[in-house]
């Protein structure tokens, strides 16, 4: 073969080694952005997928919410009061706390209904409930049990100091009426509460506040019947 044949050949030779490097690079460089292209997808995947959950658990937690708050009064209802009765006992035998559990029942609320009607009726209950919340610790836990009966969850009291608060929310109740139609209607109620702490039962210990609160009740009566009874006889 001629020289000029074989020089030939090896300038072919190099340019197709030249041409191979090239085409080695760029596929290298679109592999390494159809990686980047496929990363930058599965990170706005992620992200998407991130969204869509916290998305769904808080719509889980304000169903939960729902579930546990009184329509009326925007308060726990019973379902939720429980739970947190119970957490407060779980923790109690964890690290000996202890507190106090109050039931309030109004008085009167029958006639209230009667005399006035139930949109009334309505009123005065969420004019309690948000008298009791205004009037209770942050972390005491209000909720409305049912009708016009009332609890409170009092972490971290002993009996003596939520017998004080008890005195101070009836004063509260009573020296803030409700204005209905140009009318201040009064409220009362009367309170009983049982202290917990470490394996207690919850069911006994709605029991004792709740007796508690009808012997108040009942006390109340009494002292106003006699009254009245003074009053018709002059």
């Amino acid at each position: 073969m001629e020289k000029s044949q074989i020089d030939l050949l090896i300038e072919l030779a190099a340019d197709f080694q030249h041409q191979t490097a090239i085409n080695n690079r760029a596929t290298e460089e679109t592999d390494e952005s159809e990686q980047r292209s496929a990363l930058s997808t599965l990170v706005d995947l992620a992200r998407d997928m991130q969204t869509r959950i916290d998305q769904q658990q808080n719509r889980i937690r304000q169903l939960e919410l729902m579930v546990e708050t009184d329509e009326l009064t925007g308060l726990y209802n019973r379902r939720g009061f429980m739970k947190r009765t119970r957490e407060a006992i779980s923790r109690a035998s964890r690290t000996d706390e202890r507190g106090i559990l109050v039931i309030a029942d109004l008085d009167g609320f029958k006639q209230i209904n009667d005399m006035h009607g139930h949109a009334a009726g309505d009123a005065v209950l969420r004019h309690f409930g948000q008298n009791l919340r205004t009037h209770t610790r942050s972390d005491d836990f209000v909720a409305r049990f049912g009708g016009d009966e009332f609890a409170i969850l009092m972490t971290g009291s002993d009996p003596a100091a939520a017998a004080k608060r008890i005195v101070q929310l009836q004063n509260a109740t009573e020296r803030f009426p409700l204005i209905w139609q140009s009318k201040a209607l009064s409220i009362r109620a009367s309170f009983g509460h049982a202290s917990f702490g470490a394996k207690c039962d919850i069911a006994d210990l709605i029991r004792e506040a709740d007796e508690a609160m009808y012997d108040q009740k009942h006390s109340r009566r009494e002292a106003t019947e006699p009254r009245k009874a003074d009053h018709n006889a002059a």
